[in-house]
């Protein structure tokens, strides 16, 4: 169970939470702050902005929620909540087993039951542990039937068995088919002669609309979920019977007929892919650890430590897709969720510091589930007595402790601490660190056991064969499913989209106009030479005076690799600086001003940390930001690495305004692209809004910005309409005329009101021809691998494999793989049109071809078009202050 302690900044996470309270907020950016507690009682804030998706969902205090796809956010040492771009709330019908309701030394008082009495006279499917939009429990491992265990083993002989024939496959699932489903529809109603009042709940009508169709579907065991949430209408899968109890009213629903739902209608899509994930979790609930569609644990362990310290057990997540024509897809991943085996106490044992350290109730020994964070271990005697209780420790442990379990602790001299089971001082009592277990942390388990950190890093990173061997196995589990009695095809299937490869050219253009494939082939292997070198070329290189014996020559061989790519510097200069002071290191970037790049060695970030001086990598880095000179680091570490000369070359003919290559051919007939994205400032709390490129056709960067902040992740419609707007002048100044045709990729979702913003372009239609919208989203998307029919087995899938879907709006793409692939299967880019003319085909081919056009990268493409990958290093870049914001950027000095 995931607890605060297990939060990480800028990561995402599932945690079920407490809502202790609700602070709206008088604000253009932020809706409101919710306050909330993890299964310890340990607080927690979520920040609620207007333009999130959750902006208007209805949370109640006393309720808890699991919050899946939530972003850590640190601030002033502060760990917080934000809204990821995937974020799914979904309202939990009991507290979950870690919470426990027990009371224990560390517990507090559970919150009265929701009365949700009344009769169901429904003859659907038997009772479910989790529901949509709420989970009615988190199954523990230990509340597993041991006689039902599921295994990814023997996924193989699964997949094998089925006809697979050559060719790239999408790893995701056909369940069954759902072309249309009869429902009643109701209309909820209150006894009595008030009514219902909106103000009681966060989100009026359609909050408690949500709420109700969550209580009937967890109650009556078949699907139910929100048709007209504004009208209090819902649909369900069987009659409703009886009245509900809820927060104080009687709820009828009132039956309004029945209606026919249909995969065709947009309008259906929604519903009908809601009562799946109900079906899809009863499907593994009681087999597996559910907390989620998109959290199903293993209840055995898949890998344990030699150590014997700690077990990994196989974490699933399932995305739903019902196509037009009925078609259920299911798309599954698989990752490692971490436990521990051993006690808080052998932490201890074992000389590590257990302060501050997050540890929950070992199930095995005692009964009440909870988690806590440890204050400091205490001087007390097992036998001594409790404040509160006014009983001895001992004695208040056996209605928890199994009674030889306390005499083996008396008879010894076991370690008690302090644990924080809440936010408040008044939730702080002793325990037994005997009874509880370290929850593992990846720096808890490096510093433990990093050699089984180490396996779970590489084993994570599975190969195709093994990925979609493990994958097949839990599919084949999931049916028959209880209410649809949908039977899974134990194989991949590219069913709903259609497959694009684009062609293995040698599309990069180097120096007098010759083609390559990749970087290192025109540059290295060919010896093309660069397509543009800098027009003036000074450089500058500064290094430590201690390191000068291996620095100069480090250096020099730089500008013999520069010489070799036909970028030979119009001047070099070099000057020693002493580690010491920052306010030293700013005058020394000062004599930086009058050279077109610098290239500046500085000490490892971790040894810097370590030393007596101040570290001159910020502090370079800011100032010549300031100063305009871009600036090329070289870490004292990597001096002598002849494998680093290529990337640092490039590099710095990049920043210095020179183009390494370009792109030969872009499909699509457009003039520019445009590339947003945002960045998290953790000082202020606040995004940098307007991080932008603008990038020709032919993948080279034209300019660069990073304008006015943001509260939100998202970008005001003002601030693109104003990028827009930089693009046009921008683009008029080089090319002499306006562009016709502009395509512009979103890191992730816009987050904006796509309509209106398309109204205020369209007024622009002399200036701006035509425009495409498209998100380039990099998470959650299926993984892609090509199956060799002759060795019976998946290999990583080349690059450029694109998939896109049948009538409809988005795409995967492959943009690393093949000979260069990582050990792991490639992670597709999903590419989402929002609004244009411009085909999937196209949209796909030109992302493609701008992930090759990343002049910091020699060997290996990035997996990102250069479109966001420039604007976030942009972003990060001015967020540091390494870039003056709002100013017109020339070059990529950030990269």
């Amino acid at each position: 169970m995931a607890v605060k302690a297990d939060i990480e900044d800028g990561e995402e996470i599932d945690i079920a939470l407490h809502v202790t309270g609700i602070d709206e907020w008088e604000h253009d950016a932020i809706a409101r702050k919710i306050q909330l507690e993890d299964v310890d009682g340990a607080a927690i804030d979520l920040t609620v902005f207007h333009n999130n998706d959750v902006s208007d969902f209805e949370w109640e205090i006393g309720e808890w929620y699991l919050l899946e796809n939530v972003v850590g956010n640190e601030f002033r040492g502060e760990m917080q909540l934000n809204p990821g771009y995937d974020l799914t709330v979904t309202l939990l019908n009991d507290p979950p087993a870690a919470a426990g309701n027990d009371k224990s030394p560390g517990s507090v008082p559970p919150e009265e039951p929701v009365d949700q009495s009344g009769e169901s006279g429904s003859s659907g499917a038997a009772a479910s542990t989790s529901g949509e939009p709420g989970d009615a429990e988190f199954v523990r491992g230990s509340e597993v039937d041991d006689g039902s265990r599921p295994t990814a083993d023997g996924g193989g002989k699964l997949l094998h068995q089925q006809p697979l024939s050559d060719g790239n496959y999408l790893l995701q699932f056909e369940l069954g088919s759902l072309p249309e489903l009869p429902v009643h529809e109701y209309e909820l109603r209150a006894t009595g002669s008030g009514g219902i009042d909106p103000d009681d709940f966060t989100n009026g009508i359609e909050g408690f609309t949500a709420k109700a169709a969550n209580y009937y579907q967890s109650r009556i065991g078949s699907p139910v979920t929100t048709a007209d949430a504004s009208r209090r209408r819902i649909y369900a899968t069987e009659k409703l019977h009886g009245t509900i109890s809820m927060h104080g009213y009687t709820v009828k629903p009132v039956h309004q007929g029945e209606t026919t739902l249909e995969a065709r209608s947009y309008t259906n899509d929604g519903p009908l892919q809601e009562f799946v994930k109900q079906d899809v979790k009863r499907a593994v609930a009681g087999r597996f650890e559910v907390s989620g569609i998109d959290s199903i644990i293993e209840p055995t362990p898949q890998r344990t430590a030699n150590s014997g310290l700690f077990e990994a057990y196989r974490k699933y997540k399932c995305r739903i897709r019902v196509d037009a024509d009925g078609t259920v897809i299911c798309g599954v991943n698989v990752a490692y969720h971490l436990e521990s085996t051993f006690s808080a106490a052998e932490w201890v044992q074992r000389g590590h510091d257990i302060a501050d350290v997050t540890v929950e109730h070992d199930t095995d020994l005692y009964d009440s589930a909870r988690t806590a964070t440890v204050k400091e271990i205490i001087d007390m005697d097992y036998d001594d007595m409790l404040d509160g209780p006014g009983v001895p420790m001992s004695e208040y442990h056996e209605k928890h402790v199994e009674q030889d379990v306390i005499d083996s602790m008396r008879a010894g001299n076991p370690v008690i601490a302090d644990l924080q089971y809440g936010s408040g001082e008044d939730s702080i009592f002793p325990q037994l660190l005997e009874y509880c277990k370290v929850i593992p942390t990846f720096d808890q388990l490096g510093r433990v056991d990093e050699t089984f950190l180490n396996v779970i890093h590489n084993e994570s990173r599975m190969k195709p064969e093994e990925r979609f061997n493990v994958v097949t196995s839990f599919v084949d589990l999931l049916g028959p499913t209880p209410y649809f009695d949908f039977g899974p095809v134990p194989q991949p299937t590219n069913a709903g989209y259609r497959e694009q490869k684009t062609p293995n050219i040698p599309n990069l253009r180097f120096g007098d106009g010759r083609t390559g494939y990749y970087g290192a082939g025109g540059l290295e292997r060919k010896g093309y030479g660069v397509y543009k070198a800098p027009e003036s070329f000074d450089i500058i290189a500064l290094y430590p005076d201690s390191e000068q014996a291996a620095a100069r020559p480090y250096v020099l061989s730089v500008l013999g690799k520069l010489a070799e790519y036909d970028g030979k510097p119009t001047k070099f200069d070099q000057e020693t600086y002493e580690l010491g002071s920052e306010f030293h290191y700013s005058q020394h970037a000062q004599k930086t001003s009058d050279y077109d790049a610098a290239l500046i060695v500085v000490p490892d970030k971790d040894k810097a940390a370590a030393a007596d001086y101040d570290d001159p990598y910020p502090e370079f880095k800011r100032r010549l930001g300031q100063l305009g000179v871009p600036s090329q680091m070289i870490t004292i570490d990597n001096l002598g690495n002849d494998s680093y000369l290529g990337n640092i070359s490039s590099s710095l003919i990049g920043k210095a305004g020179g183009v390494p290559w370009r792109i030969d051919d872009v499909p699509g007939d457009v003039d520019a692209f445009v590339g947003l994205d945002v960045t998290y400032d953790h000082a202020t709390k606040q995004h940098l809004g307007a991080a932008a490129n603008v990038i020709m056709a032919d993948g080279t960067i034209l300019a660069s910005e990073a304008v006015t902040k943001q509260a939100g992740e998202t970008f005001d419609e003002d601030d693109v309409a104003n990028v827009i707007k930089h693009v046009l002048e921008i683009f008029a100044e080089e090319e002499g005329r306006p562009p016709r045709h502009v395509v512009i990729h979103r890191d992730g979702k816009f987050y904006l009101d796509i309509e209106s913003l398309i109204k205020r372009l369209d007024k622009a239609r002399d200036l701006i021809q035509r425009f495409d919208l498209v998100e380039i989203r990099k998470s959650g998307n299926p993984r892609i691998a090509e199956y060799d029919e002759s060795k019976s087995r998946f290999d990583i899938a080349d690059k450029g494999v694109a998939f896109h879907v049948h009538n409809g709006d988005h795409s995967y793409l492959t943009t690393t793989g093949g000979k260069e692939g990582s050990p792991g299967t490639p992670r597709p880019l999903q590419i989402v049109k929002r609004h244009g003319s411009t085909d999937l085909d196209t949209l796909a081919e030109q992302t493609y071809w701008l992930s090759e056009a990343h002049v910091g990268s020699l060997s290996r493409s990035t997996r990102l078009p250069i479109t966001t990958y420039y604007a976030d290093k942009c972003a990060d870049f001015a967020m540091k202050g390494y870039l003056t914001k709002g100013s017109v950027i020339r070059g990529v000095p950030y990269i």
